[in-house]
């Protein structure tokens, strides 16, 4: 990995990237809120992906976590916060996924968009919350992983073969904004809030003595970057 910074890091990078694509998410709608331009957001975004994703086989230097590995845990990710966000009520937060799936549906329609991401992405949220919504035990792990399979399913029929890197790119943002919106409502809008959650959640995958990527959160005693 790039200057070494996440050599040794294995499974531990790619909880890493899920997180860093959900900060994307929460700076996308602090940008909304104080009404910065949004192609502020798609600058990031681009640069986050250079930076730490490897799409389908292709050959890149530097920084590589494999895209389809971190899609599938940014989508675990986004069905915890969505369930949390409705008080663990998995009944409600898969009646609100659907209620949402058939909203952006409708919009993609009205505005004649071919390749929708939304729709897609809480598809794969849906089985991130079912996950979630598991009980403890080995049925648990069990089904996670069915649940997991799945995600990756659907998120390679909805890449195309000549749009991998835009497909795939815009169902993990799609994923991390739904992610972002339910950390916002867990932290009552609290832009803080937020950034602590993901400055805890940064630091449980990030070894001690490790340099900090240059997108994580600050770690106490370490500088970022």
């Amino acid at each position: 990995m790039r200057s070494g910074r996440l050599l040794g890091l294995d499974g531990d990078a790619v909880r890493l990237a899920a997180v860093g694509l959900v900060r994307l998410g929460t700076q996308e709608w602090q940008d909304g809120a104080s009404g910065a331009p949004g192609w502020l957001g798609r600058v990031r975004a681009a640069s986050f992906a250079d930076a730490w994703l490897a799409f389908g086989g292709s050959a890149a230097p530097g920084l590589r976590v494999p895209a389809g590995e971190v899609l599938r845990s940014v989508a675990y990710r986004a069905g915890e916060l969505v369930l949390r966000a409705r008080h663990g009520d998995g009944a409600q937060a898969l009646e609100w996924l659907g209620r949402r799936s058939a909203e952006a549906r409708e919009q993609a329609r009205r505005e004649e968009v071919a390749h929708p991401a939304e729709p897609a992405a809480l598809a794969l949220v849906w089985h991130g919350v079912q996950a979630a919504w598991a009980e403890d035990g080995p049925a648990a792990v069990a089904d996670r992983e069915a649940h997991g399979r799945r995600i990756d399913e659907r998120a390679e029929a909805y890449v195309r073969e000549h749009h991998h890197r835009q497909d795939a790119l815009a169902l993990m943002l799609s994923c991390a904004r739904i992610a972002a919106a339910a950390l916002v409502d867990l932290c009552d809008g609290d832009p803080g809030r937020a950034e602590q959650w993901l400055e805890a959640e940064a630091a449980r995958s990030m070894p001690c003595g490790t340099p900090v990527p240059l997108w994580v959160p600050g770690r106490p005693g370490q500088t970022t970057g």
